[in-house]
């Protein structure tokens, strides 16, 4: 959408980027496209239709410039964008020329065969069952060093491509885990026995499920204090404000009807 002043804007979900800069270039554009998402911030500076330099960073830190960051830039799914005309660029890390289209196709047919999550402020884990078997000795130097990291750690690293191809490679096959970052507050709820078979499940009002898989949009389950145990979750309607727990759970964790306890959803 080209807003006051001929500043463009607009989100990557219906602009790819690669088409985005190829419109400026083709153009004639001078100017500034920021693209800003929660867990990084790219910019890209054009010069008479030519593309003089790329940055992007992350507000923890870690950044790249020039090619690699046009790179990870393509594989950028969903982010809002604006386009400053006329702002000049504070360097030159681009030669701009036909280079820049074809790093730009070539990146693309890279991401388009990877399956990385397109929130890369997911965390990256080891999977409670899982295989390290017949990984190449880069994949498992990678493994060992992502666990507890964000995806956007790791992909802001020299040589973005090959980080990414590592890292599909090593979810693909199980090694490891790609899940959001749950940080929501505890929950006091009492007990409420429920009469019935089986174990290892407790209920909470369908409401607060609900408002839980809103923020997580993730599977979840949920960590009990006290005492500190993690159960599978599920909804049940009119127990607001009430943990629903059955019989064999209700002697295993020896609590009882009215007892209160904190609860926190985890992925």
């Amino acid at each position: 959408m080209l807003g006051e002043r001929g500043v463009l804007e607009g989100n990557l979900a219906e602009f790819p980027f690669a088409s985005l800069v190829g419109a400026l270039m083709s153009a004639g554009r001078t100017g500034r496209l920021l693209l800003q998402a929660p867990f990084l911030e790219g910019e890209v500076y054009l010069q008479g239709g030519q593309v003089v330099h790329a940055r992007v960073a992350a507000p923890e830190g870690g950044a790249l410039e020039g090619e690699e960051a046009l790179d990870l830039l393509v594989g950028l799914k969903r982010a809002p964008f604006r386009f400053l005309p006329e702002v000049a660029s504070p360097r030159t890390t681009l030669l701009g020329g036909l280079a820049v289209p074809a790093r730009l196709a070539e990146a693309g047919k890279v991401w388009e065969g990877l399956s990385l999550p397109s929130d890369w402020s997911y965390r990256l884990r080891l999977p409670q069952s899982g295989t390290v078997q017949d990984l190449p000795g880069e994949a498992l130097r990678v493994l060992a060093q992502v666990e507890g990291k964000r995806v956007v750690e790791v992909l802001l690293q020299p040589a973005p491509l090959r980080l990414a191809r590592i890292l599909h490679t090593l979810l693909q096959m199980g090694a490891l885990e790609a899940v959001p970052q749950v940080d929501l507050p505890p929950v006091a709820l009492l007990v409420l026995p429920i009469y019935g078979p089986g174990s290892g499940t407790v209920y909470v009002d369908e409401a607060l499920y609900a408002e839980w898989a809103r923020a997580i949009r993730h599977g979840f389950r949920l960590r009990l204090k006290p005492p500190d145990q993690v159960l599978e979750v599920r909804p049940r309607p009119n127990i607001p404000g009430r943990l629903g727990l059955l019989e064999e759970d209700l002697k295993r964790l020896r609590l009882r009807r009215g007892d209160r306890v904190e609860v926190v959803p985890e992925v």
